[in-house]
């Protein structure tokens, strides 16, 4: 495993055991979003971080019993092409605005990282089910 496998696969243990600080630790101070333009525009510019954090925090509270799971992992060179899932059950709090409907859903991701010395620098893929938009019911 290389390097830089290695740190995304902390990444990722870290995040699904609910160890939502882990994006400070394993994403650069000066990470980018390529999607942020598209998806929220006034925090362009800004330590976007926090809303990495964010999301899988009101994850949690809407699906207690989610799971993260890693589907595909593809590396070349210094980029990582991953895509995942969370899979639970809609039982907690409001996913944003969407009310707990008690089914379960999949919130699935593809995301391209560019890494450097370790830390995730760069990001392209589209948004994971922003906003409650995009919520299957399995």
């Amino acid at each position: 495993m290389s390097d830089n496998l290695h740190h995304l696969a902390n990444y990722s243990d870290r995040m699904a055991n609910g160890d939502y600080d882990a994006v400070f630790e394993y994403f650069s101070d000066n990470f980018m979003s390529h999607v942020t333009q598209r998806v929220n525009p006034e925090a362009v510019g800004t330590d976007i971080r926090p809303r990495e954090k964010e999301f899988w925090e009101n994850a949690k509270k809407a699906f207690p019993d989610m799971r993260f799971d890693v589907n595909l992992v593809l590396e070349s060179g210094d980029h990582i092409v991953t895509n995942w899932s969370v899979v639970g059950t809609h039982t907690g709090e409001a996913y944003y605005d969407v009310p707990p409907s008690g089914e379960k859903i999949e919130i699935n991701g593809t995301a391209i990282l560019r890494m450097e010395n370790g830390k995730v620098v760069e990001h392209w893929g589209g948004p994971h089910c922003m906003k409650g938009i995009g919520l299957l019911n399995l």
